[in-house]
Protein backbone atom coordinates (compact mmCIF):
# COMPACT_ATOMS: atom_id res chain seq x y z
CA UNK A 1 0.00 0.00 0.00
CA UNK A 2 0.95 3.41 -0.61
CA UNK A 3 0.19 6.97 0.45
CA UNK A 4 -1.34 9.91 -1.17
CA UNK A 5 0.97 12.41 0.12
CA UNK A 6 0.67 15.30 -2.58
CA UNK A 7 4.75 15.49 -2.86
CA UNK A 8 5.19 15.30 0.96
CA UNK A 9 7.86 12.44 1.50
CA UNK A 10 7.14 9.45 3.28
CA UNK A 11 9.61 10.26 6.11
CA UNK A 12 7.59 13.49 6.27
CA UNK A 13 4.05 11.96 6.53
CA UNK A 14 5.54 9.11 8.47
CA UNK A 15 3.90 10.41 11.94
CA UNK A 16 0.48 9.07 11.03
CA UNK A 17 2.17 5.64 11.31
CA UNK A 18 2.50 5.72 15.15
CA UNK A 19 -0.80 6.98 15.59
CA UNK A 20 -2.99 5.23 17.70
CA UNK A 21 -6.43 2.56 15.85
CA UNK A 22 -8.48 4.70 17.61
CA UNK A 23 -7.38 7.77 16.41
CA UNK A 24 -6.99 7.02 12.98
CA UNK A 25 -10.33 5.15 13.33
CA UNK A 26 -11.97 8.00 14.46
CA UNK A 27 -10.42 10.72 12.20
CA UNK A 28 -12.01 8.43 8.87
CA UNK A 29 -15.45 8.29 10.53
CA UNK A 30 -14.92 11.90 10.57
CA UNK A 31 -15.67 12.16 14.17
CA UNK A 32 -11.58 14.33 14.49
CA UNK A 33 -11.15 16.70 12.22
CA UNK A 34 -7.24 16.44 11.91
CA UNK A 35 -7.21 20.06 9.78
CA UNK A 36 -8.68 21.65 13.17
CA UNK A 37 -6.10 20.15 15.28
CA UNK A 38 -3.62 21.36 12.54
CA UNK A 39 -4.65 25.02 13.22
CA UNK A 40 -4.76 24.84 17.10
CA UNK A 41 -1.23 23.75 16.65
CA UNK A 42 -0.35 26.00 14.05
CA UNK A 43 -2.02 28.81 16.51
CA UNK A 44 -0.13 27.90 19.41
CA UNK A 45 3.61 28.16 17.77
CA UNK A 46 2.32 31.54 16.63
CA UNK A 47 2.32 30.57 12.64
CA UNK A 48 0.23 30.87 9.76
CA UNK A 49 -1.50 28.65 7.31
CA UNK A 50 2.39 28.50 5.69
CA UNK A 51 4.13 28.04 8.65
CA UNK A 52 5.78 31.37 8.80
CA UNK A 53 6.00 32.83 11.96
CA UNK A 54 3.57 35.53 12.40
CA UNK A 55 3.09 36.05 16.39
CA UNK A 56 0.64 34.20 18.66
CA UNK A 57 -2.01 37.26 18.07
CA UNK A 58 -1.83 37.04 14.40
CA UNK A 59 -1.90 33.92 14.35
CA UNK A 60 -4.89 33.06 16.92
CA UNK A 61 -7.27 35.66 14.57
CA UNK A 62 -5.53 33.58 11.05
CA UNK A 63 -6.58 30.20 12.68
CA UNK A 64 -9.88 31.15 15.15
CA UNK A 65 -12.00 32.72 12.69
Amino acid sequence: MSYTTNGFTIDEVGFIQIALTKVLAAVARGELDLNLIAREELAARGLDKNGVWVGFDQAAKIHYV
